[in-house]
């Protein structure tokens, strides 16, 4: 048993929501996409999906929707927002995400209030592959703010069961190591890269945020190289692309 007999300082700290515009802004973009990836991946294979995130879950996207409500309440009133392309689009897609949310999940995928990595509330790999032996190979897909680094060795470890791998990496100028450490063990091919342009480039060029796929054995589509390529979609619709500079 420990006893503090002396208290020299006390240290306080001022806390404030300092993220949260950043969180708000992110879930906006992301309620606003024209497409889904996991929509897309369930139309296409028709193959049950797995989403373990922690962050979200349905009473956090029903208030989500009640603050996009009230928003367009304001906005409606204002001609500069109701002539802008797609107002109303976006306006029932926002207010009904909860619904959206409510109706995929209950019928096309599972979500596992859980992150992925170790520790308490966490969910390693290993026991997802476990759990999910029968429907081996899978396709992996990772965005996870930062701490897809700290997965990086389980990924190489059990790469045999994934048939490909969608990343999003952050903070790339301060892990370019670890990242090509990570190319050169994966048994894959780099298939497609997108710079995210809500994040900065750094003075070499370095975009600080980027999606890259990867696959085995991929079938060549096309000879001809586009980036951006005509698929992709700019996270942030209002800001440019940025362009990649190859050395």
């Amino acid at each position: 048993m420990l006893h503090i007999t002396i208290i020299h300082r006390v240290l306080e700290f001022d806390q404030s929501p300092w993220r949260k515009s950043y969180i708000d802004f992110n879930t906006s973009m992301r309620a606003q996409a024209t497409s889904s990836f996991e929509k897309d991946f369930y139309s296409l294979t028709k193959k049950p999906i797995f989403c373990y995130d922690h962050t979200v879950n349905y009473s956090a996207i029903k208030k989500v929707s009640r603050k996009f409500l009230f928003s367009y309440i304001f906005r409606i009133f204002k001609p500069k927002y109701i002539f802008k392309k797609n107002f109303f689009k976006h306006l029932f897609k926002n207010i009904l995400l909860f619904r959206d949310y409510k109706l995929f999940f209950n019928t096309k995928a599972k979500h596992f209030e859980k992150r992925i990595g170790s520790g308490q509330g966490g969910i390693k790999l290993e026991k997802i592959l476990e759990d999910k032996r029968d429907l081996c190979p899978l396709f992996l897909k990772i965005d996870i703010e930062g701490s897809e680094y700290r997965i990086f060795e389980e990924i190489i470890k059990y790469q045999d069961n994934f048939t490909g791998i969608a990343i999003e990496l952050h903070d790339v100028d301060l892990h370019l190591e670890k990242i090509k450490d990570f190319f050169e063990k994966l048994n894959m091919e780099l298939v497609h890269i997108h710079p995210q342009n809500p994040a900065f480039v750094t003075e070499n060029n370095i975009p600080t945020q980027l999606e890259l796929t990867f696959a085995k054995n991929p079938v060549p589509v096309s000879s001809e190289i586009k980036i951006p390529h005509s698929l992709d979609q700019p996270a942030n619709p209002n800001l440019p692309e940025i362009d990649l500079i190859f050395e």
